[in-house]
């Protein structure tokens, strides 16, 4: 048995995984970078190494994927011009993972308006249980949040409609904003924005809509210290100015889910952080 095992070990990676050690041996990564994380992960040695062996011999049939349609600016222009002659600014952006940060998305206007629209509806934020699927309070979020449905005022139309331009991407393919006040310490500890297809509690959540394949998150107001974002896989971190937004893609080029996008909302040192987070669907929501 263990030698039909080591044989289709390759076969036997989960399709992500497929995925991902392919990737990893065409950018050039040694063997050893590669087996200490797919260790980390819970493979055993005989099979990673034997994994690996096939994919580096070509003695596999690979996935053959197809390239899906996700959200993309279009990062060739430094400005973006959008509905009612509001201009975005592009400030810096990365292709692997897809990121990209901008300033200007809102005004101070719009910033202050979302702020007072939902202070008086704040309650304490939740994260989804991953094998139930449900909505529960977690340590790892010290923040309170309110959402707003697609659509529900003038400005959150205004909002939505700007967004879908930026990033190319229906705006009935996106959940409801959700605005977030974090106060001194308050955080979101390292996670992912993707339902994972692996727990049981993100299946009805992907049947309603498909995957979650880009997240929008707007700073609502400046903070003197701490507050940022960060994604460290990738050793990245914006930090909160009103107006700005970051954008990332929860899934590469082919629709599968990017490991790559692990971030976190660093405690906040002093000051208010608020922010508002668009979530973008694979299908309608």
């Amino acid at each position: 048995m263990l030698v039909l095992e080591l044989q289709m070990s390759f076969k036997l990676l989960p399709s992500e995984w497929q995925v991902w050690l392919r990737d990893n041996v065409d950018k050039g990564c040694s063997d050893n970078s590669i087996l200490t994380l797919m260790l980390k992960n819970g493979f055993k040695l005989p099979v990673a190494t034997t994994a690996l062996e096939e994919v580096r011999s070509g003695d596999v049939s690979l996935l053959e994927r197809v390239v899906q349609a996700r959200p993309c600016v279009a990062i060739e222009h430094n400005r973006i011009a959008c509905e009612g002659g509001h201009e975005v600014r592009v400030l810096t952006h990365m292709k692997e993972p897809y990121v990209v940060y901008f300033e200007h998305v809102l005004t101070d206007e719009e910033c202050d308006e979302m702020v007072s629209l939902s202070d008086s509806k704040l309650e304490e934020s939740t994260v989804i249980d991953m094998a139930l699927g449900t909505a529960v309070p977690h340590a790892h979020r010290t923040s309170t949040g309110c959402s707003f449905k697609r659509g529900e005022l003038p400005l959150i139309e205004r909002i939505e409609q700007r967004l879908a331009t930026l990033v190319n991407w229906p705006v009935d393919h996106g959940e409801g904003l959700q605005i977030l006040r974090y106060e001194n310490g308050g955080e979101y500890r390292a996670h992912y924005d993707f339902f994972d297809p692996a727990h049981a509690g993100s299946q009805k959540h992907i049947a309603q809509a498909g995957q979650r394949v880009g997240t929008v998150i707007m700073y609502l107001s400046d903070v003197e210290e701490g507050g940022g974002t960060t994604m460290p896989t990738i050793g990245f971190e914006v930090r909160p100015r009103k107006g700005s937004a970051l954008f990332f893609c929860n899934v590469d080029g082919y629709g599968e889910v990017d490991s790559m996008t692990l971030h976190a909302g660093v405690p906040v040192v002093k000051g208010v952080k608020y922010i508002a987070t668009k979530w973008l669907r694979e299908n309608v929501f």
